[in-house]
């Protein structure tokens, strides 16, 4: 049975970051499936007192099975101990008599063991490449939903949107003429963090030609606050009609879509996010000075390059090994 006041100091952790660090639902959602396993291992002891459980919450943690039927991923065992860690510390400061004899030291070990940190697994890096992405979009288009799809898969990899903002981004917030993307929450945007930003799209012609064909096809049609990503009546077409329900719900019907139009092109289907990885990475290649490649970490919406470096920067294995190969004599 789940402690009564673990669970109010948990409740209370996500109502501060919810109301004042003003985080979305959807992270909020996140945090708590994360913490929920502190909860349950816990089971009924205070949380001022649990350094002394075995088997410890890391190794806990490292023997649950996910959803896929496989034992949690490094990445996602890292950021569950991140947020375990986080909501201590956080109700250590905000409680301080209840959690006065909780052994700091303990809290700081919460982590993976070494043989299921991030450094001990070989990096699968999943993407689209351009070549991929031109299969997607040479597919041919008989239905206004085909040439939307294909629309969206040009326009994910040359922009490197996040999905959420993709399908929440109006008409009025692409400026094609200039290569800009207005991504605004005040115009409905949504982007990570409710972020605001001008960014750009690669100049890449012949998927730029297919952005453009479902543009001007969508403004001879659509009010300027109409989606991109336009909404699609019962018998797939274009309609002026507002969408109901949650917009954002719109993603899965995109993936959806998307792994229908690989299945046609005969390209391995990925998750919509991997065009954003194919955009850093097809980016990142052709960048040749530190300017280039800020330009590229800021148009990524990142706060810093360091982002940028830390999640795109490693070379992909068939990089390292022409690189490599091409130092022989």
């Amino acid at each position: 049975m789940i402690h009564r006041q673990n669970y109010l100091d948990v409740k209370a952790y996500l109502d501060f970051q919810a109301s004042v660090r003003q985080l979305s639902p959807g992270t909020i959602n996140t945090l708590w499936s994360r913490l929920r396993h502190l909860l349950e291992w816990a089971d009924e002891k205070p949380f001022s007192k649990c350094g002394r459980i075995r088997p410890a919450f890391p190794v806990y943690c490292e023997a649950l099975i996910g959803k896929n039927k496989k034992p949690l991923s490094a990445a996602h065992l890292n950021a569950m101990m991140k947020t375990c860690r986080a909501f201590l510390n956080w109700a250590k400061s905000e409680y301080p008599r209840r959690y006065k004899n909780m052994d700091a030291r303990w809290v700081e070990s919460l982590r993976p063991s070494r043989g299921r940190s991030e450094q001990a697994q070989l990096e699968s890096r999943e993407l689209y490449t351009l070549e991929e992405v031109r299969k997607l979009v040479s597919c041919p288009a008989d239905t206004t939903a085909q040439r939307r799809m294909r629309a969206a898969v040009a326009f994910l990899f040359l922009s490197g949107m996040r999905v959420g903002a993709f399908v929440t981004l109006p008409l009025e917030c692409v400026d094609l003429a200039n290569l800009r993307v207005l991504q605004l929450p005040a115009k409905g945007v949504h982007t990570k963090n409710s972020k605001a930003a001008v960014t750009f799209l690669l100049n890449i012609p012949d998927l730029l030609e297919v952005v453009q064909e479902w543009d001007a096809f969508l403004r001879k049609r659509l009010p300027p606050e109409a989606y991109w990503y336009a909404h699609l009546d019962r018998f797939g077409e274009i309609t002026t009609e507002k969408p109901t329900g949650k917009r954002l719900e719109v993603r899965h019907s995109l993936r959806d879509d998307l792994k229908v139009l690989c299945e046609r092109a005969g390209v391995a289907y990925k998750s919509p996010h991997k065009f954003r990885h194919g955009h850093a990475v097809y980016a990142l290649k052709q960048a040749r000075t530190p300017a280039q490649m800020k330009a590229i970490s800021q148009n990524l919406m990142h706060s810093n390059m360091g982002i940028t470096d830390g999640i795109y920067g490693k070379l992909v294995s068939d990089d390292v090994r022409d690189m490599i190969m091409g130092l022989g004599g």
